[in-house]
């Protein structure tokens, strides 16, 4: 009987250590993917961060040419508002 205790203890122990083991591996795995993880999203992160930078300079360079573009056309229709009121003055002035 003493013999078979000691065979249950030895394979108790065994499989203690198995199962350690086996977590230890199991956990090392998924350490493993989730650096890989990490280190893929941190290199999106810095990818959109460049991207985003690069927007902010696009939409900066579109408001000045558009602030650009608005005074160019005020410009061109104070001088058609004004051509107007000329024309419409010469030809007041020749009705009478």
């Amino acid at each position: 009987m003493n013999k078979w205790l000691d065979f249950v203890a030895v394979v108790a122990s065994f499989s203690t250590c198995i199962g350690f083991v086996g977590l230890f591996i199991k956990l090392g795995r998924e350490k493993g993917a989730m650096d890989i993880t990490v280190k893929e999203m941190r290199k999106d992160i810095s990818s959109n961060e460049t991207k985003l930078v690069t927007l902010d300079a696009r939409v900066t360079q579109m408001q000045i040419e558009n602030t650009k573009l608005i005074s160019t056309l005020m410009s061109d229709l104070g001088w058609i508002k004004s051509s107007l009121n000329d024309i419409k003055n010469e030809m007041t002035r020749k009705k009478e």
